[in-house]
């Protein structure tokens, strides 16, 4: 924006510094400057106010392109002229002859606030305009009569010419009647109104919002501000369709779910009898299995030794009674085997219904862990000399951490463990291991070089009755009863304790037996917080 160019001729101060002194202002600089200054300094160099005396010759003929010079730059510029001259026309010079430093500071203040108030109004209008275009609806203003004063080009779009003058029903929706929607008489009391409506016209929707508009020099005007919001409803009432339906197929799907758990609750419940009655019955029938087994294996076994003592000496006379009387033998020394399997069978089983009723009498107590394992390898020990070529190996440190707990239940994890390895195990050795976790438990370890578990059966050996189709059972014929480490599982849990069982590297079997040095509780769990248990043996 140009400054102020003024022409003062004969002013009560003709000396341009003096001049230029009187003109400055906490809000503007000025400086006395000669028509060659301004020629030659950069633009952002130059005063606010440029005081320039020039000579009756160069007054009456202006310096050639000092105007040009000037032109577009915001500073304003005084000319001092000798009393009596005239500036040539054309130039667009204000004229203002006699004028003190006072006189033109007020002149200069008055063009600087008639500078002010036209930014202010071309930052207005850059905004309007800006606002207008971006703008994507429909923008008109209405007079008090329901005519059209003004309107953007997407309002002349849809009345399909220029809509000014035209009734703004007859503009947006081709009615003859004003809209019975209008809120002309609650914007005439000065107030904003949003709405949504469906134009009879073409049947879209629109969002309308309406306000006073009140212009100087100008009688009252609405101005509405309309956005097309029929995709936008279409998507929201699509959007509902589609939640309800998917409401609905979570209700049913949810009732299904319901109606599949109360039927699995109920053959769960069906199931849990039917295992209750199978272990009653089992129970029964095994504990009354006990005795008469009992008879027929001492039976056979006085049989057995009574014929080798007193009927086959008499066998030598012929061959084929002494290979009677052997086959004889052999038939009965199996009786005897099958029948302390069969034992062994009714007797895990009835300690293991014991377990799980809560029949079992536990005999708990201060324990050592070092003759617990003693009394273990020393029950075991004949099962192990029976195999020259597999070793059974010790490894406990001079200390371990008493327990409380019944030793002859831990003494039977260990001979089962133990006892298992045994079986399974054709050469090498099998290791029994103690000693104190850093978490304050106690581990016991047997490990066995046998040919493994596999990995997606170690979890599945502890469930009753359960016998691996691979690895340590493939091998051998010496195969138990099933419910060994079920009942180990069952002791060690009923002491807070856990078993598992890992793999050995570069083959073979470890089983786990984790146990809290602190006093169980009555429920399982200990008096004492403890660490989760973590791999790893620590000599205490």
């Amino acid at each position: 924006m140009t400054g102020g160019r003024l022409f003062v001729a004969g002013s009560p101060q003709p000396d341009p510094r003096a001049l230029s002194n009187g003109l400055c202002a906490a809000h503007r600089r000025a400086d006395a400057l000669s028509c060659d200054d301004v020629l030659s300094l950069p633009p952002e160099s130059l005063p606010d106010v440029a005081v320039i005396a020039l000579t009756a010759a160069q007054a009456s003929d202006f310096p050639a392109g000092l105007l040009a010079r000037l032109t577009g730059l915001a500073a304003h510029v005084v000319f001092l002229a000798p009393a009596g001259i005239c500036p040539p026309e054309g130039l667009g010079l204000r004229q203002l002859p006699g004028l003190d430093a006072r006189g033109i500071g007020a002149v200069l203040d008055i063009l600087s606030e008639r500078d002010r108030e036209a930014l202010s109004a071309s930052e207005h209008t850059a905004w309007h305009t800006a606002f207008l275009r971006a703008f994507p609806g429909i923008i008109l203003a209405c007079d008090t009569t329901r005519r059209v004063v003004f309107a953007n080009a997407s309002m002349a779009h849809r009345a399909g010419r220029d809509p000014e003058g035209m009734p703004c029903h007859v503009a947006l929706h081709g009615r003859e009647e004003p809209c019975p929607w209008c809120p002309r008489k609650e914007v005439a009391k000065g107030q904003a109104v949003s709405m949504e409506i469906q134009s009879p016209l073409d049947g879209r929707f629109f969002a309308a919002t309406s306000a006073p508009l009140n212009l100087p020099d100008s009688p009252p005007l609405t101005l509405t501000l309309i956005n097309d919001v029929t995709d936008r409803n279409m998507a929201l009432a699509r959007l509902k369709s589609l939640n309800r339906d998917l409401e609905r197929r979570v209700t049913e799907r949810t009732d299904t779910l319901a109606r599949q758990a109360e039927e699995l609750a109920d053959a769960n419940n069906r199931l849990r009898e039917l295992d209750a009655l199978k272990s009653g019955f089992l129970a029964t029938v095994t504990h009354d299995l006990r005795t008469p087994l009992t008879s027929v294996l001492g039976f056979a076994k006085l049989t057995r030794r009574d014929f080798i003592k007193d009927f086959m000496p008499f066998s030598e006379v012929s061959d084929k009674l002494r290979r009677k009387g052997n086959r004889i033998a052999d038939n009965l020394g199996i009786i005897e085997t099958e029948g302390a399997r069969l034992t062994r069978l009714v007797n895990d089983f009835l300690d293991l219904s014991k377990i799980e009723s809560g029949r079992l009498n536990w005999n708990d107590q201060d324990t050592d862990p070092a003759d617990v394992i003693r009394a273990a390898v020393a029950a075991v020990g004949g099962e192990y000399e029976q195999n020259e070529r597999l070793a059974l190996v010790v490894d406990i440190p001079g200390a371990l951490p008493r327990l409380c707990l019944d030793p002859d239940r831990l003494m039977q994890v260990l001979v089962n463990l133990l006892t298992n390895a045994a079986r399974y195990t054709g050469e090498g050795e099998v290791t029994l291991s103690a000693g104190r976790l850093p978490n304050g438990r106690m581990e016991f370890r047997v490990a066995d070089t046998g040919p493994g578990i596999p990995a997606q059966e170690r979890e599945r050996i502890f469930d009753k009755f359960y016998q691996t189709r691979q690895g340590d059972t493939t091998a051998t014929t010496k195969k138990g009863t099933g419910l060994g480490l079920a009942i180990c599982k069952q002791i060690v849990e009923r002491y807070g304790g856990v078993i598992r069982a890992e793999d050995r590297l570069p083959h073979g079997t470890v089983f786990v037996v984790e146990l809290p040095t602190g006093r169980p509780d009555q429920g399982g769990g200990l008096t004492a917080d403890e660490e989760p248990a973590r791999p790893g043996l620590q000599p205490s």
